[in-house]
């Protein structure tokens, strides 16, 4: 049995954490679909399967690498911005405020009243009790 899978899989891209979450969302949608009877869940369910395998047995290696690769970009953008926010969360000494023009996260000490913040990325001036 598993020669037999070794040599089917041979020359083939295999799993990457793109299918492993592909295939999660995939038993998500199974279990939800089993509470509610829709055959639009149904074919998202099967579209997403489909999806998996087609990257699990595809031989362009490179085009499946680029597609991992920007969904790990993906999460670890998500996964910062989350442990930003509760940094900033933690953080008593200091106030964050954004920057209206460019968004920009601006930290600025508390206690101190009233202050002109400058943005550092844009120059706009802002005037805020801190």
């Amino acid at each position: 049995m598993g020669n037999w899978l070794r040599g089917l899989m041979a020359g083939r891209y295999g799993g990457d954490a793109l299918s492993f979450a592909t295939l999660i969302a995939y038993l998500s949608l199974c279990i939800f679909g089993i509470f509610v009877d829709s055959v639009l869940i149904k074919l998202a369910a099967l579209g997403l399967i489909l999806w998996a395998f087609y990257r699990m047995f595809s031989r362009n290696f490179p085009a499946r690498q680029a597609e991992n690769r920007a969904f790990l970009h993906w999460v670890r953008r998500l996964a910062g911005s989350r442990r930003a926010r509760q940094s900033r969360r933690k953080d008593k000494t200091h106030r964050y405020y954004r920057c209206r023009d460019c968004g920009a996260v601006l930290r600025v000490p508390r206690g101190v009243g009233r202050i002109e913040i400058t943005c550092p990325r844009c120059g706009k001036k802002m005037r805020k009790k801190v």
